[in-house]
């Protein structure tokens, strides 16, 4: 699967925000559009300027950045997917 792949829905719970991440947007251009405010930087999953923490939910990493040991608790949000629903503590 890729950026453009299943839609899914992310709970970023510190911003009280529900986004639907359609198939084609990534997860930070659905919280920018949200209005959440998100650090970021090259937009293709390297340099972990946008890596969030994760709560709960299952995610698709697709990412160059993070640690086998650090997927199961944070994500990149410009390319990796969620699957079905994610919480994230953004």
């Amino acid at each position: 699967m890729s950026l453009f792949g299943e839609p899914f829905t992310a709970k970023a719970l510190k911003s009280g925000v529900t986004v639907e991440v359609e198939e084609g947007q990534s997860l930070l251009q659905a919280l920018l559009d949200a209005g959440v405010s998100m650090d970021y930087s090259c937009e293709g999953g390297v340099c972990g300027t946008c890596i969030v923490p994760l709560v709960a939910g299952e995610v698709e990493h697709l990412d160059e950045f993070l640690e086998d040991e650090e997927k199961d608790t944070h994500m990149i949000t410009c390319v990796s997917r969620g699957v079905g629903e994610i919480e994230i503590d953004v």
